[in-house]
């Protein structure tokens, strides 16, 4: 008891001692504020007195001699009350002198103004005889405004008239003279600190109005159709657009703008990233990638993808994943009646699960780890949960570690979807996507085979069986995991160098919910069989895209960040493909999706093929499995040498797979 006694005792203390430790912070800091406060408004009375002297002494000499101290002896601590009433009524003193505003000269002429008209009528009734003119007043509330204006505002210009004397600092040009742009002009435009990193010598704007008209001491000089022109005219190091209002379409011709200039370029938010409504420099970021597509991007009405899913069992594998995730959004906000989440990554499916589970009732919301190569766990999922519509994202997609485990490639990503597929057949679910990629036309990679051997099993079963079993077939999407966009992003981060394979290569792009809204019209579109192709404009050279991103992350390529080329991986190819020679892509009622009819002539037979590829797999039978690709794509060989895409593919058969090197990585496929 003596104990518990003690330490209460010590407890009590300590908080006793934190109590009053708290209580004299609070006080000094009262004290410190209440001091400034005091100051300013000793300040602002000693002004105001030395205001009604001048006044008065201006006017000594038209009076007789001694008037002027028979008046200020009479009447200053009537003034000085009168003042300070006015200073209370505004709270003036309370006022940052280093942040004056436009508000606090409305209140300094408030208080002048009152205070002079309630001193003039006093003074004209008390001291009469004194015989004090207008002009003493009038005199006095002009000095006044002067005194206490260069009080509150002195700060300020001095900070002014430092920013404008400043030649430190990146020349930047600013892109829009509307609201957004005049703030963050505002802002840099009066900061004075020498070490400042931006200062604006010029302003781009559409409206011709402005053009010739200086904001801030800073000129517009221009339109955006002239930017490039502009920039270099200025000497511009950097551009900084600030037109959150600016239509998909308009920003994309000013990229093109500062592409053409040569000179980095950052934005400002869209409208809708602006909560507050307030901009600054810290709001500046590198455009978004969805800028950097060079077209319009597509998205989905959330009533069509209710039309689709609403009220239906969904099942998602490669739920973790970029397409996967996204897919999971945006079928989660179109209320389904329960969204199932495969993955057989365990930590990507448990934060997957975790943030649908915020969008839709968790209760509709069920995670299933799983692997798509375990028939039996396949086929037991389905049979449970009898989803109404499947969309396989789930795949193995990075080229280069697939080109050393090819066993793996063709083990996930082909059996994994006859597997699904078969087991999808066997328990009657009436549709399902499979999510393809370009590179499975004119494959010369293990990965691009691997996706074409699934297209081919997808067709032949939806055909056989009369499935509304479908695929989809899309470029590189941008932002996704392991983009060249994000691995672009992820070494400008770090300073680069940024790692180009070839200058001449080329890439379709697409955002990921252009994907999805591709994948997610298929599954209304498709009727079985089909391959839907989504149209993404021309394609983008990858050394061209890497300077844009240099320069769209405030870079200047070469000079701040040096490009590196490293040549073509094993299976790449210069320029991809969305089609085949003998595919016929026809459109489609959903803008910029084309759909291809016809028959692939390779997947009649083939699940005999795949059939023949597992047995290799089970007996790691390595030389068998390249046997079984041979036979079945007799004009697939893997790059070695930086094939350039259609124009290296044999027009014959090629040597047999005793011919081929065979990957170090097969020597040991049991263990992969």
């Amino acid at each position: 008891m003596n104990t518990w006694s003690a330490e209460y005792a010590s407890r009590t203390e300590t908080s006793a001692a934190g109590a009053v430790k708290a209580a004299a912070a609070g006080a000094w800091q009262w004290a410190t504020a209440a001091h400034r406060f005091l100051l300013v408004l000793l300040t602002e009375i000693f002004l105001a007195a030395v205001s009604y002297s001048l006044a008065v002494v201006a006017l000594a000499d038209t009076r007789e001699p001694g008037w002027s101290l028979r008046v200020l002896s009479a009447t200053i601590l009537l003034l000085i009350f009168c003042r300070f009433a006015g200073l209370a009524s505004v709270r003036l003193y309370r006022r940052s002198l280093h942040y004056a505003s436009i508000p606090d000269l409305i209140s300094i002429a408030k208080a002048v103004s009152f205070t002079t008209a309630l001193f003039w009528a006093l003074a004209a009734w008390e001291f009469h005889a004194l015989r004090i003119p207008a002009a003493v007043f009038l005199l006095d509330w002009a000095f006044l405004q002067i005194l206490w204006a260069g009080l509150h505002f002195g700060v300020r210009v001095v900070k002014a008239q430092q920013a404008a004397g400043r030649k430190s600092g990146k020349r930047v040009l600013i892109v829009g003279a509307g609201n957004a742009g005049m703030m963050l002009l505002k802002e840099m435009a009066l900061d004075s600190d020498p070490d400042s990193s931006c200062r604006p010598v010029a302003m781009v704007d559409d409206d011709s109005s402005k053009w010739g008209r200086s904001f801030f001491g800073v000129p517009v000089v221009g339109g955006t159709r002239d930017l490039a022109r502009l920039a270099a005219g200025c000497d511009a190091e950097e551009i900084l657009i600030c037109i959150p209002s600016a239509t998909p379409s308009q920003m994309r011709d000013i990229l093109d703008s500062c592409r053409l200039s040569g000179v980095p370029a950052r934005t400002l938010p869209t409208l809708s990233e602006i909560v507050d409504g307030r901009v600054s420099r810290r709001d500046l970021r590198p455009p978004h990638i969805h800028d950097l597509l060079q077209r319009d991007e597509i998205r989905m009405e959330p009533q069509e993808v209710r039309r689709i899913v609403g009220g239906k069992t969904v099942l998602v594998t490669g739920a973790g994943g970029s397409i996967g995730s996204e897919l999971c959004r945006q079928i989660a906000a179109a209320s389904p009646r329960k969204l199932l989440l495969l993955d057989k990554s365990e930590n990507s499916l448990f934060y997957v699960n975790l943030e649908i589970s915020e969008i839709l009732d968790s209760q509709r919301v069920q995670p299933v780890l799983a692997d798509l190569v375990c028939r039996d766990r396949v086929r037991e999922i389905l049979e449970t949960e009898r989803p109404d519509i499947i969309f396989h994202a789930a795949a193995h997609k990075h080229v280069g570690l697939l080109e050393l485990h090819p066993q793996e490639a063709i083990r996930n990503n082909v059996l994994g979807a006859r597997i699904l597929a078969e087991a999808a057949l066997q328990t009657g679910v009436p549709r399902l996507v499979n999510i393809s990629t370009d590179k499975a036309v004119y494959p010369r990679s293990y990965m691009g085979l691997s996706k074409k051997l699934a297209e081919l099993c997808i067709q032949d079963l939806a055909r056989t069986h009369r499935a509304a079993y479908m695929n989809v077939r899309f470029g590189n999407v941008a932002g996704s995991t392991g983009s060249v966009l994000r691995l672009f992003w992820d070494q400008i981060q770090k300073g680069g160098p940024i790692r180009v394979t070839d200058p001449r290569a080329t890439r379709y792009f697409m955002s990921v919910p252009e994907a999805v809204h591709l994948i997610l019209r298929a599954a209304s579109l498709g009727a079985g069989g089909e391959t839907f192709v989504f149209d993404m404009g021309e394609p983008l050279n990858i050394y061209e895209l890497a300077k844009t991103m240099s320069l769209f992350a405030g870079l200047k390529p070469g000079r701040d960040l040096p490009i590196e080329f490293t040549g073509l991986r094993d299976g790449e190819k210069i320029v991809e493909d969305l089609w085949e020679g003998w595919e016929r892509p026809q459109p489609t009622s959903a803008a910029g999706i084309l759909v291809v009819t016809e028959p692939h002539p390779l997947s009649p037979g083939i699940l005999g093929h795949i059939a023949a590829m597992e047995e290799c797999l089970l007996r790691d039978d390595q030389q068998g499995l390249l046997d079984c690709l041979d036979r079945v794509v007799p004009e697939f060989a893997p790059s070695r040498s930086g094939a350039s895409g259609r124009q290296s593919v044999s027009t014959g058969p090629l040597p047999g797979a005793s011919s081929r090197r065979v990957p170090a990585a097969l020597s040991s496929m049991g263990a992969a």
